[in-house]
């Protein structure tokens, strides 16, 4: 039986899984990216990852990483959440540590290849996908068209459509990005503002019945999320918008309330839907395998 192993590199977590041709988990493993310590030290732990799963039964290795990505020879061409990320090519940096191909892919797409494949939108023809973690990702796809890449490999990054000009600065180098007021960051953010305390965003999540600064925090996050799915329905009028990332992991607090304002402040919502990604956080290792198995049997 073929395996690959599927990389999903975030800003706060490095998730690695063993996978076969049906996308089954046959094994996990999780290491913290510690992405402030820069490209040496996440390097590393890419490499403790996949150390940490028996890979050797691997045939490929396919890694989804933040930023803008030439997924043709695995270079980040800019990635803003992970120091010193920007340039390095990503695939020949793994290759030295393992003796299988790697291919490299921005991590949302493979996190919509995932729900595409096997997942919450696998009979959708038109599909957008938002991944909320440390940064906000964003795949468009179309299944005429296929994803859409660009000309420069930055086609797609809906975390920097501009939520609120001259806004929070975004590490992207704008002002105002989705990113810096819809990310799992963004909570932490605006809770330290109005307390000058620092807390992660599952932490300030779990204080929304006792804390009325948590619940002002999650009010004004859902806020935005709706305003940032009305221009993403907007601009490209999908079947269905799929939720993926960290931050899904607690939808059961915020979805609710997110979806109700997005009903308010869209002009029209019969006619998509939205819906969280069907594997959760493991979207992401999935379509990294997927990735893999697809770019070895066509001998890329």
């Amino acid at each position: 039986m073929d395996k690959v192993i599927g990389v999903d590199l975030g800003g706060t977590k490095i998730n690695a899984c063993l996978i076969d041709r049906e996308g089954k988990i046959l094994d996990r493993n999780s290491i913290d990216t510690q992405a402030k310590e820069g490209r040496d030290v996440v390097l590393n732990n890419i490499k403790k990852t996949i150390y940490g799963l028996d890979y050797k039964e691997a045939i490929a290795i396919g890694i989804g990483t933040p930023g803008f990505i030439d997924s043709e020879n695995g270079i980040v061409t800019f990635a803003g959440n992970i120091e010193g990320w920007s340039g390095l090519n990503l695939k020949k940096a793994v290759e030295e540590f393992v003796d299988v191909p790697v291919f490299v892919e921005n991590d949302a797409n493979i996190a919509l290849l995932a729900e595409k494949w096997l997942g919450s939108c696998k009979d959708a023809n038109d599909i957008v996908m938002i991944t909320l973690g440390t940064g906000v990702g964003g795949a468009v796809y179309n299944s005429k068209r296929g994803m859409l890449t660009g000309s420069h490999f930055q086609g797609a990054e809906l975390g920097h459509i501009i939520l609120h000009p001259a806004g929070d600065y975004c590490t992207c180098g704008q002002h105002g990005c989705a990113e810096a007021y819809c990310s799992g960051s963004a909570l932490s953010k605006n809770y330290k503002k109005l307390t000058g305390e620092d807390l992660s965003g599952e932490q300030i999540l779990k204080r929304i019945e006792i804390d009325s600064y948590a619940k002002e925090v999650l009010n004004t996050y859902q806020e935005d999320l709706a305003y940032f799915l009305t221009s993403l329905r907007n601009i490209f009028d999908p079947e269905v918008i799929v939720i993926g990332g960290g931050v899904i992991n607690s939808k059961d607090i915020w979805w609710d309330g997110m979806i109700e304002k997005f009903n308010v402040v869209c002009n029209n919502t019969l006619n998509i839907s939205v819906i969280p990604a069907k594997f959760l956080n493991d979207s992401g290792v999935i379509g990294a395998g997927k990735i893999a198995f697809e770019r070895i049997d066509n001998g890329k």
